[in-house]
């Protein structure tokens, strides 16, 4: 019994470590912002602009989003794109380590002391 207590302690103090380093880790990801970006072309506001007359299209980025079970788009600015693609990043590798933190706590409560 001894032994298998000293084996639970030691491999909680390890999963404990590791949670640790999760939750480090997320304190760096911020900001992040939730949805998908998509990239798409479109006609610009300038009436006497090329794409009106069967030019090609401006390049246009969106993050979607699903709101009450329908898709919302929120047109990013040109000038936004690549900060907006950091967060975007952020946002996936934050769900990637909330993951992994719910698995470390999965194996705590797996530790627990048998009856």
């Amino acid at each position: 019994m001894y032994c298998y207590i000293m084996a639970m302690r030691i491999t909680l103090r390890s999963l404990e470590r590791k949670r640790l380093a999760r939750l480090r880790r997320i304190e760096t990801l911020s900001p992040w912002l939730q949805g998908t970006l998509v990239s798409t072309a479109r006609v610009c506001g300038k009436p006497g602009c090329a794409c009106h007359r069967g030019g090609s299209k401006h390049p246009v980025l969106f993050v979607t989003t699903a709101e009450n079970g329908k898709t919302a788009s929120l047109y990013v600015p040109r000038r936004m794109e690549a900060q907006v693609r950091v967060w975007v990043a952020n946002y996936q590798k934050l769900k990637a380590l909330l993951r992994e933190l719910s698995d470390i706590q999965r194996q705590i409560v797996r530790l627990r002391e048998p009856e």
